[in-house]
């Protein structure tokens, strides 16, 4: 119980780290003149997954269990699908997917991609010579985690228009980026430690490792999603509030890339193969790729007028989770 009691508390430390952070990089983003990519599109979206990002890492590098590490990247993102989803059935006369409008439809359609490579590269592990699907560059690095990440920066630099932003704070400058990394290196070291702790959960719950990443790391993990999609939908930003869910689910699926080079001597999808038991990842990618889609009709169809019918993407999406949770816990054929 003492792993459970530091877990949770981990948990919310990770959550309220996050979510100040994200407040001041969104202030040093307002006052400074870079990039408007760098900073809004890749640093906003690196502060929300800070805590998947550095969990992942600990679940390949220091824990050596790249299972936990896909099942909180995979995991992450159903939850974040999950977050959206719920928000917009409990604000449903706000109709948030038609005020979103369909820009946001271009960027998922790029996940959707993502998604897709994940599958290719757990089958190409064992299928066909490792060899092939490798670079050997300094370090052993799939070629498909290339892929991933030439993607995701394609995503990343493509022309878009530059969203107004709102300081949070009236801090300073210098006293944001102060503030910033203070709350930036609490995430870092209460996301360590969370990942440590919910594979010790997991391991007392009897829960495969996959399984315990999506939901002990997973589901914590995306909480500063829920709260920062909360206050815009609040806000009436509805664009902005389904673009960081989107922004996020990218970044999550970056992570891969990210963790893969981290290995240095290991192909990250070769070691994870290794172990089997992907049953639970393949499930995630299935259901996973289903919500995306769900989401992109709401975002691309013509704006729905009765609740029911507006409502059916999001209903979906929520038993979808539901379903992955009923399987993981029944067992998996």
């Amino acid at each position: 119980m003492v792993d459970v009691a530091l877990y949770l508390f981990l948990a919310a430390l990770t959550v309220t780290g996050a979510h100040r952070a994200s407040r001041y990089m969104n202030d040093i983003d307002r006052k400074t003149n870079l990039s408007a990519a760098l900073l809004g599109g890749f640093f906003l979206a690196l502060m929300t997954s800070l805590p998947e990002l550095v969990a992942s890492l600990t679940s390949t590098v220091r824990l050596d269990n790249p299972a936990l590490a896909f099942g909180n990247v995979l995991g992450s993102n159903l939850f974040n699908l999950l977050i959206l989803a719920v928000i917009d059935l409990l604000f449903v006369k706000h109709m948030l997917f038609n005020h979103a409008g369909r820009k946001h439809a271009a960027t998922l359609v790029v996940g959707l991609y993502l998604i897709l490579v994940v599958p290719f590269a757990l089958a190409a592990a064992e299928i066909f010579a490792l060899d092939a699907f490798t670079l050997s560059i300094g370090m052993r690095l799939s070629l498909l985690s290339l892929v991933i990440g030439a993607l995701y920066l394609y995503n990343l630099l493509r022309p878009r228009a530059v969203p107004v932003r709102v300081s949070t704070t009236s801090t300073g400058l210098k006293q944001s980026v102060t503030l910033f990394s203070v709350f930036a290196l609490l995430v870092v070291v209460a996301s360590y430690f969370l990942a440590v702790f919910a594979d010790r959960v997991g391991v007392m719950l009897g829960w495969e490792a996959s399984f315990a990443g999506s939901v002990l790391l997973g589901a914590a993990t995306s909480l500063p999603e829920f709260t920062v999609v909360w206050t815009l939908i609040r806000l009436k930003n509805y664009s902005v509030a389904v673009g960081s869910i989107m922004g996020s689910n990218l970044f999550n699926l970056f992570i891969l890339f990210i963790i893969d080079a981290a290995r240095v001597d290991t192909d990250l999808f070769a070691a994870f193969n290794a172990v089997g038991n992907i049953e639970n990842i393949l499930l995630l990618l299935i259901l996973g790729l289903i919500n995306s889609i769900m989401v992109v009709v709401a975002l691309k169809r013509r704006p729905a007028r009765r609740t029911g019918i507006y409502a059916l993407p999001s209903v979906v999406v929520i038993m979808t989770y539901i379903v992955y949770i009923a399987l993981s816990l029944g067992g998996l054929p």
